[in-house]
């Protein structure tokens, strides 16, 4: 009652409900009317680190026309789990005195001297490993090929059987003619044109895409560039899907085509690297797979959000929420906020708060604490720009802030290749939901809906812009949809499973993934129906137990995207030092930031002739757990955060 007996004035509850958004600056009567200034955070992404010494892998990276897309193939390197990644100039190259040649040396497009060219012969020649993605043809000699001097299109690759790799992939782009001329073909073209060469060139060994791999990868991921903009997919509405139509090969929609490629090219450094190369799993705590929980919430209560929480936390997952609140003008923002305040109140603050409030920042803050992401769902109908800006203005003045790092857009609206991504940015927004497995552009042309990738990734990667550069924001695809299963908001755009049927069909590829495809699965269930009612709550909710149910049983972490993030983050930034390899003893030391989950170090089986008969970190034997990536087999070591000492013996 105390509470109640001191009078508040309107310029001091204003005060007092700012200074608890973090916005204490704006503490002036009337402040709730003021537009708040824009974020600038910045969207650029660095190159890995110059080389300092000697590494086993070093990316050349020389200033060059754009486009160019050799920050991404690094991207690419460090999200197929490398270490110890450098990048090196080769403007100067045979000045370069820090390689050994224990090294891989990763080049691209790059226009070389006659000096440069001879050094990377002396360096192959002397045992070095030599990666070229179209690179200059005056290193022909190297790879083992000759070219024709022409270049030519195609839409499929076609690995052999010896790389694990299923095929044939998609390209999108032109490749260089060549003939081999000693080389051995790794993948070939549909018309049996030379795509992937191996090649043995003195002590060293060489491997050549005559295509630009980075590239091609891009536009499986991100779909046409030249389709931006362009309603292509029946719904209305511009959305990621619109690019994709006619682009992704439905047929081959089952295979996560670019995770194909990167997974191929993992095996070729592997084929060439002198030395066995450590490098992390892709997933946390060692697991097969794992499941990123979200859940759109338009207008939901406390208790439809409570219900839909349950289910995830049954299965001991977390989950992230993208909440859009009821609409309100800045008056009846200040009376939401005032009966929150009121409904924490004693004796009467339940009679304030109501039966099923709307969600306050208290409960917003006890769904964080339990290791849940509460982030904003913004509608961007009026403008991608002016969409967001007018959502994270009415997140922060609710008390809702900090803003999280991953959202979904309101009907997973899209602009441009990459505008999206370049706008979440700009709010410190690090990872998107967006590409979306639903609506026509994954329906057949004989109605048979489709189950798959639709950018051809179970894996995250950052975005690109068209001339190359990287955009620090993580594209992390939606695979497994309630709305493209079953008839939750009778768009006309729906398989129509039952809640069981669906549950049938996430399972499925759920097993598909851990068996062949290792990948972290994107589900919405949107909280929706929780809110409307009706039989959909049930099938909805059946939907999504059993999937959980059977992504836990399987060993699959359930987990929110912010933590997802947080995972990928600790991955990309461990790195390997001082790495020694004197022909049988691998020996280094590896450093991973503090995490909540384990990583999981791979080292390989073999390594040319010899095998790994052990390995110790630090004074410990490691036990026996295996992993495969590209058909090569791996020992694989959980770890967690610190500095470890790590010896490999081959015998």
């Amino acid at each position: 009652m105390h509470y109640l007996q001191r009078p508040i004035t309107r310029r001091a509850f204003l005060s007092g409900l700012l200074a608890a958004t973090g916005l204490g600056g704006l503490v002036a009567y009337g402040a709730e009317h003021w537009p708040l200034p824009p974020p600038a955070a910045g969207i650029n992404v660095s190159l890995p680190p110059v080389a300092d010494g000697f590494a086993p892998l070093l990316l050349v990276a020389d200033p060059a026309p754009r486009p160019d897309f050799t920050a991404y193939l690094g991207e690419i390197l460090r999200a197929e789990g490398f270490i110890g990644l450098r990048r090196i100039n080769f403007d100067q190259v045979d000045q370069i005195d820090q390689v050994r040649t224990g090294a891989v040396i990763i080049i691209g497009s790059v226009p070389l001297s006659a000096g440069q060219v001879a050094w990377l012969q002396h360096f192959v020649r002397a045992g070095g490993g030599l990666i070229g993605v179209r690179p200059d043809p005056t290193l022909a000699e190297i790879f083992g090929v000759r070219y024709l001097g022409s270049s030519q299109r195609d839409d499929s690759l076609f690995p052999i059987p010896a790389t694990g790799i299923s095929g044939p992939l998609q390209l999108h782009t032109v490749y260089e003619r060549v003939t081999v001329q000693g080389a051995e073909i790794i993948a070939t073209g549909s018309n049996g044109d030379p795509l992937l060469t191996f090649h043995q060139f003195g002590a060293g060994r060489a491997a050549l895409w005559t295509f630009d791999l980075a590239l091609t990868i891009a536009l499986i991921r991100q779909g046409n560039p030249a389709w931006v903009n362009q309603e292509r997919d029946l719904m209305e509405g511009l959305r990621a899907s619109d690019l994709f139509v006619d682009w992704i090969d439905l047929e081959r929609i089952a295979i996560p085509q670019a995770d194909e490629h990167q997974r191929l090219l993992s095996r070729m450094i592997e084929e060439v690297s002198p030395l066995p190369l450590p490098r992390l799993w892709y997933l946390p705590d060692n697991a097969p797979g794992a499941i990123i929980a979200t859940g759109d919430a338009h207008g939901s209560r406390v208790s439809h959000i409570e219900q839909w929480l349950g289910i995830v936390e049954r299965h001991n997952g977390t989950a992230s929420i993208y909440y859009t609140p009821p609409p309100t003008d800045a008056s009846g923002r200040l009376s939401r906020k005032l009966r929150w305040m009121l409904s924490r109140a004693p004796v009467i603050g339940a009679t304030i708060g109501g039966d099923d409030p709307l969600p306050a920042p208290h409960h917003v803050q006890a769904w964080r604490d339990r290791g849940h992401e509460f982030g904003m769902h913004p509608y961007v109908e009026e403008g991608l720009e002016a969409g967001y800006y007018r959502h994270w203005s009415e997140f922060i003045k609710l008390g809702y802030g900090p803003l999280p790092p991953t959202v979904r857009t309101h009907r997973i609206l899209w602009q441009g290749w990459v505008e999206n991504a370049i706008v979440q940015a700009a709010y410190g927004i690090r990872m998107n939901l967006d590409h979306y497995h639903s609506g026509p552009a994954v329906r057949k042309t004989d109605g048979t809906w489709t189950m798959g990738y639709l950018n051809g990734s179970g894996l995250p990667l950052r975005f690109v812009d068209r001339d190359g550069t990287v955009i620090d924001v993580y594209q992390q695809a939606t695979h497994l949809v309630d709305e493209h299963l079953m008839s939750v908001f009778q768009t006309g755009y729906e398989v129509g499973f039952s809640g069981e049927q669906a549950a049938a069909q996430s399972i499925a590829q759920i097993a598909a993934s851990v068996d062949r495809y290792p990948a972290a699965l994107g589900l919405q269930c949107h909280v929706d129906p929780f809110l409307i009612g009706g039989p959909i709550v049930g099938e909805v909710a059946r939907w999504f137990d059993q999937t959980l149910a059977y992504a836990a049983q399987v060993g699959l972490p359930i987990i929110a995207a912010e933590q997802w993030l947080r995972f990928i983050d600790a991955r990309r930034a461990s790195d390997l030092q001082e790495l020694n390899w004197d022909n049988q003893r691998l020996s280094g030391t590896i450093t991973i930031p503090s995490t909540r989950f384990d990583l999981t170090l791979c080292i390989p089986e073999t390594h040319r002739t010899a095998r790994l008969a052990a390995v110790t970190i630090g004074t410990n034997r490691m036990p026996l757990l295996q992993r495969q990536i590209a058909g090569k087999t791996y020992r694989a070591i959980r770890l967690t955060s610190g500095q470890h000492q790590v010896q490999a013996t081959y015998t």
